[in-house]
């Protein structure tokens, strides 16, 4: 993501919407999603992450996500 930016794709990112995007992981050890959101100036502010147990990704951590980037367009500092 720092040589690239957020913009790399499918099947490295995903758009979930209203500046939310989801960061596709695979390893060994299973599959992790994380998500992020861009500010202004180029920013990537990771949001939340977890190891992914099912074939949906499940609604409370989209929600988790949705919330801290919430926070995260209020506060300025970021």
């Amino acid at each position: 993501m720092l040589e690239f930016g957020s913009n790399l794709g499918l099947p490295h990112t995903r758009s979930m919407g209203n500046g939310l995007f989801e960061l596709r992981v695979k390893s060994k050890e299973g599959i992790a999603r994380v998500f992020f959101c861009t500010k202004v100036g180029k920013k990537i502010v990771m949001l939340h992450s977890f190891i992914k147990k099912s074939q949906k990704t499940p609604k409370k951590e989209i929600e988790i996500a949705k919330n801290r980037m919430s926070e995260v367009a209020k506060n300025e500092t970021f």
